[in-house]
Formats: C-alpha cells, structure tokens, sequence
C-alpha cells in the first residue's frame, strides 16, 4: 500500500492538462501504475458540479461526450478493496477542437510595415491576422530567409481574428511570409504577407497614395482600406466667396441634410453618405474613417472605439462602401448578424449591390446573395 501511495506523484504530474481533439476518440490519458487495482476519476465543470465519478480498469478514459470546454480532473489508484488509495490533486483539463487555420486576405498587396532610418527611436507596429479555428495554442511567425520578424505580444481576440504587435526597429526591408499553426495540424503558410520598408521623409507625398499605400486601419487594430466607393461619389458644394465657410453638402442628384436626433439605423443610405463625409476626424488628416468611431490616431494606425453598437454600425457602413472587396463581404456578414433592428442604409445600399450584381465578382456575388437572404428575413 505504501509503494501505491508513493507513486501517486507520478499520477499527478502525468494527468493531461490541454486535450486536442484530432480523428478518432478524445482520451484522457495517464502513466499506469503496477500496484493499482483500477483506478478512480472525477470531472468537475468550470461551476465547480461534479459531472464524473466513476471507477474504471485502464489508466486511460474517453471523455468524448464532453463538448469544448474548460474543466478540473483528478485521478486516484485503487487498492485492493477497490477503494481510493490517495487523491491527487485537482487539474485544469482544456478540451479544445483543433482545425487547420484558415487565412482571410483583405487586400492583394502585402501589408506595410514601417522601419526606422535609424536605431534611436523603437518602432512596434500592429498586424491583424483574420482567418477561422483560431486557438490560445496557435502559433504565430512572420519570417524572410530563416529570420523571424519579433512578436512583441500576441492576442487571441476571436477565432476569426489574432492581432499582432512587432518590432520592426531593426527588421530586414522585405517581404515577410506568414506562418500560422494550430496543434496536430498543418501550418497555413501565407507568401509575402507584410512587407518592412523604410520611412518615407517626403512631406509631399499625396495623403492620398499615403492612405492607399501604407497606412494601416484597425478594428481594435483590425486593418481596413480607407477609400470610398467611388460608384457612389459625394459632392461637395463650396462657396466661391472666400471670406465664408460652407458646410452643405449635397448628392449628385439633390441636396441631403443630415436628419435631428434621429438614430443611425434609420438614416437613408443617402444621409448615411453625407454623415461619412461630414464626419471628418480633423486631427487624423490620413483617413477617411468616420470621427465618431476613432478613439486613437497614429501615423500609421488607427484604433477604433466601440463602445457602442452604433459606432460600430457606422464603421462597417463605412466598409460595406470602400472600394476593397473583402470588406464589404466583411460588412455583409455583419448586418446580416445584426440585424434586429435592421441597419436601414445597409439595407439600401446591399438591395442596391444586388440590382448592380453583375459588376460584381463571382465570390462577392455569391457572399451578398447569401447575407442579403438572412438580412431580409431576420427574425433575431
């Protein structure tokens, strides 16, 4: 009996503490013990409810039936009159579904990171990664030629969207492929995925072609292309006499006013366009996005401020009209998740999408078809 309590240790430090389910049955597993008669294991779930007491031969035991999920287990040996010799203590157990990641692209180019012309000042910037079957065990890097770009932090915000700080100080100008590992699976290896490039001194470079080119806009560090969709311009109408400033705005077809104490989600799509223009953040002079939803500006990123529903609204309207592809797929999926109460201009502008459908990719085309559906008949 003495020998059996002795090796309880090894019992305790053998128990599996994360658990991946791969093809076949999810097991969890410990090194055997001779002198035991059988074994005794508990589960408990994270509300502290014992959900298995149960006594068996092996020292193995299928927890298949257990969905995802965080839980404590602990173990016992058995002696001879099958009852438990001692205890070890209580375990984490993490069961977690292990898929091949998956990569979302927003733009064809590489994103641009900025390097510093010289080493006096540190430099240390984001990079979102969005994709599927991210986990807090997936692995990240971004390397050129067996040289690996520094992770300063990593953060698993979803399991669409990892975000990334990292120095780029002393990087290698070049492009950097990315690499992303899920446990007992294939890494998902995407080419040239940013791109390190030195400092621009040129203070006359077009904010525009800046904007385009190099800046990188975030959802909470997410990255979006700045530009509206120049199928629907907004005017401007400006007053010839200098001494006066003019704030009216106008479509091409008649003048819109932006409605009083009216909520967001009832604007028309075409007082929604006015409010974007109008909406400008004055001390972020590189980018489009709405004033409203900006919490932080940088020179090359911006964060966003979410802190309520209709700032984000506003700020994936903006997207369901830039000129990249991927945001507004991005943007279709939103409004057609939240959609109770229904966002009216998205509404609008998505019926008008779908009119002009045939300028539309096949991808686009299909993802619009398939969020405008669950839009129209949303019950949520």
């Amino acid at each position: 009996m003495n020998r059996l309590i002795n090796k309880i240790s090894i019992l305790m430090i053998a128990i599996v503490t994360s658990l991946y389910a791969q093809e076949g049955t999810k097991l969890i597993a410990w090194k055997p013990i001779p002198e035991a008669n059988g074994y005794q294991i508990q589960i408990k779930d994270k509300s502290g409810k014992l959900i298995l007491d149960k006594k068996i031969e092996t020292a193995y035991h299928s927890i298949e039936e257990l969905p995802s999920g965080t839980y404590m287990v602990r173990t016992a040996p058995l002696n001879l009159f099958k009852k438990p010799a001692v205890w070890s203590n209580w375990k984490d157990l993490e069961i977690i579904i292990s898929e091949p990641p998956q990569i979302v692209k927003e733009i064809e180019k590489p994103i641009i990171l900025p390097k510093a012309d010289s080493n006096k000042e540190k430099i240390i910037s984001p990079v979102t990664i969005q994709g599927e079957h991210f986990l807090e065990a997936t692995k990240v890097d971004l390397s050129i030629r067996d040289e690996q770009l520094p992770i300063v932090s990593k953060e698993v915000k979803s399991s669409e969207r990892i975000e990334l700080k990292v120095d780029t100080t002393e990087a290698k100008s070049g492009p950097y492929d990315l690499t992303v590992t899920n446990p007992y699976q294939k890494p998902k290896v995407v080419k040239n995925f940013v791109q390190v490039e030195e400092q621009k001194s040129d203070t006359n470079t077009d904010s525009n072609n800046n904007i385009k080119e190099n800046l990188e806009e975030i959802k909470k560090n997410e990255r979006v292309k700045t530009n509206l969709d120049t199928s629907n311009p907004i005017f401007i109408t400006k007053s010839n006499d200098s001494n006066k400033q003019t704030n009216s705005t106008s479509t091409s077809k008649q003048k819109v006013s932006l409605p009083k104490g009216k909520p967001f989600r009832d604007y028309s799509y075409d007082e929604m366009l006015v409010f974007l223009e109008t909406d400008v953040a004055v001390n972020c002079k590189n980018t489009k996005i709405p004033a409203l939803t900006l919490s932080e500006c940088h020179k090359t990123y911006v964060i966003l401020n979410f802190s309520s529903e209709d700032n984000q609204s506003v700020f994936e309207f903006y997207k369901l009209v830039s000129e990249n592809e991927s945001n507004r797929i991005s943007a279709y999926r939103y409004f057609s998740k939240h959609c109770n109460p229904k966002f009216r201009p998205a509404m609008e502008r998505m019926e008008l999408q779908w009119k002009n459908r045939s300028n539309l990719d096949p991808e686009e085309r299909q993802s619009l078809a398939e969020e405008l559906s669950k839009f129209r008949t949303c019950t949520r």
